[in-house]
């Protein structure tokens, strides 16, 4: 008996100098933030929108696509957090020169990116090449929950062009080109 006394003691002795092993638990919390909307900030813009010129060219009697000599401005919306989505419109009248219409011309715009100013922005917008007529067309849109913040679309010289058919006469033609932002992408 007095071993296994000594042996229980023994083994009390050894089983205090060890830790005691306890099941490990995973514990959580929480990183909370609120974003508000700034009521003096709230509205989706259209900061700015480009202006086209062609220079002067000369008749050559023959149909010819002459790209942009500049363009002046970006197309730039602003949304500070609505999630509606947003379009950005465009229709032109005819090139006309006094009562004289550049009859056949075709003006268009070329598909670019519309990016975020940004970089580090999750929100995505597009933008569509646009042939311009006297209808309203989305040239750049953002649908539910994106377009949210700055995005510009860029439009280099060589993205806008202007057909002229044969057939026309000397003149200094313009058209008017109406940009309109609405809420609903179309």
């Amino acid at each position: 008996m007095k071993k296994y006394i000594g042996t229980l003691v023994a083994g009390m002795t050894l089983m205090a100098g060890f830790p005691l092993v306890g099941q490990a638990a995973d514990k959580t919390t929480e990183a909370t933030v609120t974003l508000e909307q700034d009521p003096e900030n709230k509205d989706i813009t259209l900061d700015e929108i480009p202006a086209v010129n062609f220079g002067t060219q000369k008749i050559i009697n023959d149909s010819k696509t002459y790209d942009a000599t500049t363009v002046t401005n970006d197309l730039k919306v602003t949304n500070p957090g609505n999630t509606d989505g947003w379009s950005v419109q465009v229709r032109g009248t005819k090139f006309m020169a006094d009562q004289r219409e550049l009859r056949g011309a075709t003006l268009t715009f070329a598909k670019v990116d519309a990016t975020a100013d940004d970089t580090g922005n999750q929100s995505k917008a597009t933008a569509n090449e646009v042939t311009i007529n006297e209808s309203d067309q989305a040239i750049m849109a953002a649908t539910a929950n994106e377009g949210i913040g700055k995005f510009t679309s860029k439009y280099a010289t060589d993205k806008v062009s202007l057909l002229i058919p044969a057939g026309n006469a000397a003149g200094a033609y313009k058209s008017t080109l109406t940009w309109t932002l609405g809420n609903a992408p179309s």
